[in-house]
């Protein structure tokens, strides 16, 4: 059976909603957190008192404050998004048994930054500094998909916009024998913490193995670039909350 939430639960969904929108009343707050108005204005002002939120005005909204801008920036000083995305490449290739690749966006290519092989002896290849094609690729594409509007229309067409809106609405990006008539891939954006897309994850394998598993494989490269995104501070939007009871 699982307890009520508590005041510190509550708390930690106030910072978390703060954070993804920027400013909110607190009358927002209580109607996106399902909290009565009271509830709400009492766990905001202490929130206040220590920092952590700070009002714009008498009775404005109210924003992020200092001791949380001092945490996220000692949080975001010591992340390192290579030394980050290591650990979570290796648990891709344990899981699919595929190479999985880590790329920064450089002009209109992705520049590979870490590569992770399986112990299969044939694999797909490619080595630190390499590049990809936006247009082509799933790490290009998954890319794309996180960039938004005019940016992203410097790169694209119609029908490539077609095809990411597919890819945006599943969450992962896909090269089907598109770059390379031997590979097929996924990938996923990973964001920082302005939601601003930064680079890419990527799983890749040999056409006839990776062609039928795609669809599988797709979703554990869109979770596991989730949690790098989430180890840069990004925040996903806060999802409807039930009603919290007093």
């Amino acid at each position: 059976m699982t307890s009520a939430p508590g005041a510190l639960d509550r708390g930690l969904g106030i910072l978390r909603l703060v954070a993804q929108h920027r400013r909110l009343p607190v009358s927002g707050i209580a109607d996106a957190l399902g909290l009565s108005r009271a509830t709400a204005y009492r766990l905001v002002e202490r929130l206040r008192e220590e920092g952590w939120l700070i009002s714009e005005g008498h009775g404005g909204p109210v924003r992020l404050g200092p001791v949380a801008a001092q945490l996220a920036a000692a949080a975001l000083e010591s992340v390192n998004l290579r030394d980050v995305a290591i650990p979570v490449l290796r648990e891709l290739v344990e899981a699919t048994g595929e190479t999985a690749n880590l790329a920064v966006p450089n002009g209109a290519e992705m520049v590979f930054v870490a590569r992770e092989h399986p112990l299969r002896t044939v694999s797909v290849g490619a080595h630190p500094g390499g590049t990809r094609p936006f247009a082509t690729t799933s790490l290009g594409r998954a890319y794309l998909m996180a960039l938004p509007e005019p940016r992203r229309s410097a790169f694209t067409t119609p029908e490539l916009e077609k095809k990411l809106d597919v890819m945006r609405a599943r969450g992962w990006s896909e090269d089907r024998r598109e770059y390379d008539p031997s590979s097929c891939c996924c990938g996923a954006p990973i964001r920082d913490h302005t939601g601003e897309p930064v680079g890419a994850l990527s799983v890749a394998g040999v056409a006839e193995r990776m062609d039928p598993v795609l669809d599988e494989v797709g979703p554990q490269v869109r979770d596991a670039a989730a949690r790098i995104s989430a180890s840069l501070g990004y925040l996903p939007p806060v999802p409807a909350a039930r009603v919290i009871p007093d």
